[in-house]
């Protein structure tokens, strides 16, 4: 039997950091994403001596999705869906209020909401197969799914969205054994975060450096997290040592939000 994990938005960040992780442990993972170059570089990275490989598709589209991930767990013998990791998504600001043809509503919603839903269904048959107590779906939500901030009405929204998505199928699914949960991270260390960074700094006309230590003192750590670490709670989250925790979105974020 060879243990394989999904994860999308495999191309780079905690999606690329999780990919790592899983290999090393001595798990397959499918790599999915929008660029082919991406995944592949994240593939070419991953130690551990798996049969990895890479699912270049838009996670929104059904059948795309359904017929690669039939077609990929049909590939190798003994292929078992262990994990599921609906990572991928986008960000920044949506604009309707400067301009509504300019507005990113549907992209982000498209990406953050529909795109991780069919990511779970489309995953789901394949999780079903695998031995009771190794059935795992994790969900990429945000710190931002806890309060509301100005000009990002889109990215809160879907990120707030994928929780009640979290829930309602942790109970769906909790009579067939499959733990459903989501990590909310606040700030981590990567190319989405130094770009809102960026425009943050360009609007207070200060520079990057500046802004990002600005954001870090706000912090009780004074830090931001690594993709790593976003990827080493997601693979305890989807051991064979976590039972009981399901329908939760799980936060990681230095301090910046406390329940």
């Amino acid at each position: 039997m060879r243990n394989t994990v999904l994860i999308t938005g495999a191309g780079s960040g905690i999606g690329r950091a999780a990919a790592g992780r899983f290999a090393r442990d001595g798990f397959d993972v499918l790599l999915v994403g929008r660029r082919l170059d991406a995944l592949e570089a994240t593939k070419k990275g991953l130690a551990g001596g798996g049969t990895h490989q890479v699912m270049p598709l838009d996670v929104a589209d059904r059948r795309a999705f359904s017929a690669a991930l039939d077609s990929a767990m049909e590939a190798v013998p003994g292929r078992i869906l262990v994990g599921v990791f609906a990572n991928a998504g986008i960000g920044g600001a949506n604009a309707y209020a400067q301009d509504p043809a300019d507005d990113r509503w549907d992209e982000i919603m498209r990406a953050n909401v529909t795109g991780v839903y069919v990511t779970l269904q489309t995953a789901r048959p394949h999780l079903l197969k695998a031995p009771e107590g190794r059935r795992h779906a994790v969900v990429t939500s945000s710190v931002l799914a806890r309060f509301g901030v100005p000009g990002q009405t889109a990215y809160v929204t879907s990120k707030t969205a994928v929780l009640g998505l979290v829930r309602s199928l942790a109970v769906e699914w909790g009579p067939d054994g499959i733990l459903v949960n989501a990590v909310c991270p606040g700030w981590v260390e990567t190319a989405m975060a130094r770009d809102s960074i960026r425009r943050m700094a360009e609007a207070q006309g200060m520079s990057y450096e500046a802004c990002h230590a600005q954001q870090c003192a706000v912090l009780p750590t004074g830090r931001m997290s690594q993709p790593e670490e976003v990827a080493d709670f997601v693979a305890w989250l989807m051991s064979e040592e976590q039972k009981g925790i399901t329908g939760q979105g799980l936060d990681l974020n230095n301090g910046s939000w406390m329940s």
